[in-house]
């Protein structure tokens, strides 16, 4: 994980609205059940790799657990929010705290068909703070998870 801190990619602008449908797509050209709710309406300076496999990596989670995962962006107050929801069994609270850190899976993750080394959300969290976010996990009314990134939503000049 600590070899994938995004360090290295040359910061661009990205015009958000058009990299989210274009991850969104992908994952539908697959069959997969991802939907997307909303628009920034900004171009933003970020390091688009490390974005991609944060987003990745959260919607490859959603999709493991719970079988379908929605994007929604925000854009308010010069903050930005892009969060992945999911229907999945949630985070037992006690557990937030730990998940995001190298190696560690909670106990009904363990089996076969959902199981991982536990780098994932590690890795997604350490990439969210090479480009200048956060994130942070919790669980839905409901039922299952939020994974919510929160980037400056400084617009870049076009």
């Amino acid at each position: 994980a600590r070899s994938i801190h995004g360090a290295t990619e040359e910061s661009r602008r990205t015009d958000l609205d058009s990299f989210l449908d274009s991850l969104v797509f992908d994952y539908q050209d697959m069959g997969k059940d991802v939907q997307l709710r909303g628009k920034s309406g900004i171009v933003i300076d970020t390091r688009p790799h490390a974005l991609r496999r944060v987003l990745v990596n959260l919607t490859d989670n959603a999709l493991k657990f719970a079988g379908a995962a929605e994007l929604k962006v925000e854009s308010k107050n010069n903050n930005l929010s892009v969060t992945v929801m999911d229907r999945g069994p949630g985070i037992a609270e006690e557990e937030l705290a730990h998940v995001m850190e190298p190696f560690y899976r909670v106990e009904n993750s363990r089996n076969r068909s959902t199981g991982g080394t536990g780098l994932g959300l590690a890795i997604a969290q350490q990439l969210a703070t090479a480009i200048g976010g956060s994130l942070t996990l919790s669980n839905r009314e409901g039922g299952g998870l939020c994974a919510e990134l929160k980037l400056s939503a400084r617009p870049v000049n076009q």
